[in-house]
């Protein structure tokens, strides 16, 4: 049997369109999925994926991954990379409310954020790290390894996990990356010819 789940089995289980090269491993599991997955993207082993996904091309999500997309929608632009481990949230208990909390409690009694989120083209998020509902991580923005991301990640940051707060350290050339993914995609020739 092929490690991998066919075309066909990745669009019966809910996604509408699927591009070529994709690779979803079949010990990922996927619940209630629904949105599109570009060409070249590899899900690894142990993944979650449910909700609404927007996967772009040339997309790599790493083992142990989880993508919530059941309060918004989760957006991965092209190129871009999520280590092993990495969480995805686009819903979440309020953990400040004064309400219980938890997906079997009526949600009369639960407080919830709601917010799609967005990883942006040529981004990678590091292993172990949380992405909180609503927050949008730039294009070419990198996160190191454990950031819990509770507000927006300009394009380009390099962004580390401090003792009581992620902090920007750094910044990548957003264009020069953002022109090699072209490149990759086919959009442009060397040199910049169109």
């Amino acid at each position: 049997m092929d490690p991998y789940y066919s075309r066909g089995e990745l669009l019966a289980m809910g996604f509408t369109a699927v591009g070529e090269s994709v690779r979803v491993s079949r010990k990922a599991s996927l619940y209630a999925v629904s949105g599109v997955l570009g060409g070249h993207v590899r899900v690894d082993d142990f993944c979650v994926l449910k909700g609404e996904l927007r996967v772009g091309s040339y997309v790599h999500i790493g083992a142990f991954c989880s993508l919530s997309g059941v309060g918004g929608a989760v957006e991965l632009g092209d190129g871009c990379a999520l280590g092993t481990h990495v969480s995805v949230f686009t819903a979440s208990d309020d953990f400040r409310a004064d309400t219980l909390n938890g997906v079997l409690v009526p949600q009369e009694h639960v407080a919830t954020l709601r917010g799609a989120v967005r990883v942006g083209r040529a981004a990678m998020v590091g292993p172990h790290s949380v992405v909180l509902p609503g927050v949008a991580v730039g294009d070419a923005a990198a996160v190191g390894a454990q950031c819990v991301l509770a507000q927006e990640v300009a394009p380009g940051a390099v962004v580390v996990s401090g003792a009581t707060r992620s902090a920007t350290v750094a910044r990548r050339d957003v264009a020069a990356i953002l022109a090699r993914l072209d490149l990759v995609l086919g959009r442009t020739a060397p040199g910049g010819a169109a």
